[in-house]
């Protein structure tokens, strides 16, 4: 921790402890030109040491994992044990997201159990000010982000809590499309619909991140959907037809393809928003990428109740209190889609949004082996085609992504 900084920035004399906008005003172009020396160069990834190499892989093998259980969990316990209720799974799931910032604070709390708490907290509330500060976005557009009451500005939290409120609203609508098709569609199909979100998360970082495509990156992107796609249909649908798992594949399929929009943009802001402009280590960027996730496990859980009444009461979606084995289900495909986003966010930040996605494009094969050892889906030789194909994009999008410099 600098402590030099965190004296600046928590000066005893100061009526507030955020650093607000108007202070970064007449110094916004000078950080910018100091941090990014050309305006359209993309927000940096981590340093390129074998350290973050080895980070970034552990992240993604874990996140393709998580993904994988999750998908499955909540497959088995709505389509085989019949408790179906896409919205509070949806529910339960993104409220899940403060979970592991509430673990790392312990963690950190332990670390530095030594030190006072009042210092302890001063010093993690710094640190996370700092970080926000150096976002791009938080000194060009936070004042247009930032809701303050007339003739006040807002700190680095204020434009954190702003923006995350953003992005809750784009996660709630890509979680609702996937939870909503899950029931209808089969995990692999919806899988691969889903998996679309790495073209548009491609198509976001353009404008709004100003990332410059190379060829391989295109090239990636386009080989990953069409073996996702291949692994998909390429299968004889009267397998699935004939199942109980995936008999409205249609309807399903429409719905995940709106959710694969918002969750492509959703990686996006995210980066934009929760990631600082300066190259940083990998465990120094967690408390920041932590703790906005959980902000929109808050919010959602301090706000998405209601939706749960209104479905009870007009009977669209009825709450039950499952059995103690649904329940355990439950846990434990929410507690991997806790971990798997997470832990996908971490990968944004570290990377870039397409390279996040690819933890999802990755898990489409593994999801259509899964659905063979638990819904007796046996693939066929489409999936294993397309599996190689999504492996390939997946070298490809390293080999931009690791292989080039990105500052």
């Amino acid at each position: 921790m600098d402590h030099e900084h965190s004296g600046r920035l928590l000066d005893e004399d100061r009526t507030s402890q955020d650093i607000e906008l108007a202070d970064l005003d007449g110094q916004s172009d000078r950080l910018i030109r100091e941090e990014q020396p050309h305006p359209d160069a993309p927000i940096p990834a981590v340093p390129k040491t074998k350290a973050s190499y080895i980070a970034i892989a552990i992240a993604l093998i874990v996140t393709v994992i998580g993904f994988t259980v999750n998908t499955e969990a909540t497959a088995y316990f709505e389509d085989v044990l019949g408790w179906k209720k896409p919205f509070c799974t949806m529910y339960i799931t993104h409220s899940s997201l403060c979970i592991p910032w509430f673990c790392h604070l312990l963690w950190s709390r332990y670390k530095d159990r030594q030190m006072p708490y009042k210092a302890w907290v001063r010093d993690y509330n710094n640190q996370i000010r700092q970080t926000v500060a150096s976002v791009d976005a938080y000194a060009t557009s936070g004042s247009y982000l930032v809701i303050k009451k007339k003739g006040h500005t807002g700190g680095p939290l204020d434009f954190l809590a702003s923006t995350m409120a953003i992005v809750t609203v784009v996660l709630t609508i890509s979680g609702l499309s996937w939870f909503a098709s899950l029931a209808l569609t089969t995990p692999s199909d919806l899988t691969a619909i889903y998996n679309c979100s790495t073209f548009f998360a491609a198509a976001f970082s353009v404008p709004l991140l100003k990332e410059r495509l190379g060829w391989l990156a295109i090239a990636a992107v386009a080989i990953s959907i069409i073996g996702t796609f291949t692994i998909a249909y390429g299968d004889s649908t009267s397998e699935h037809e004939a199942n109980a798992i995936g008999g409205s594949r249609l309807i399903g399929n429409l719905i995940a393809s709106v959710g694969a929009v918002a969750f492509g943009l959703y990686e996006v802001l995210f980066k934009k928003w929760a990631c600082s402009s300066k190259p940083m280590a990998p465990a120094a960027s967690l408390p920041l990428t932590f703790a906005a996730s959980a902000l929109t496990g808050i919010y959602t859980f301090s706000t998405l109740w209601v939706g749960l009444i209104v479905l009870h009461i007009t009977g669209v979606e009825t709450f039950e209190v499952p059995s103690a084995y649904v329940c355990l289900w439950i846990f434990i495909g929410v507690m991997a889609g806790c971990l798997s986003i997470n832990l996908l966010m971490v990968l944004v930040v570290w990377t870039d949004p397409v390279f996040g996605s690819m933890a999802n494009v990755l898990s489409v094969f593994f999801v259509a082996l899964a659905d063979w050892f638990v819904f007796g889906l046996k693939p066929s030789i489409a999936t294993y085609v397309g599996g190689a194909m999504i492996f390939v994009a997946f070298v490809l999008l390293t080999k931009h992504t690791l292989g080039e410099s990105k500052h």
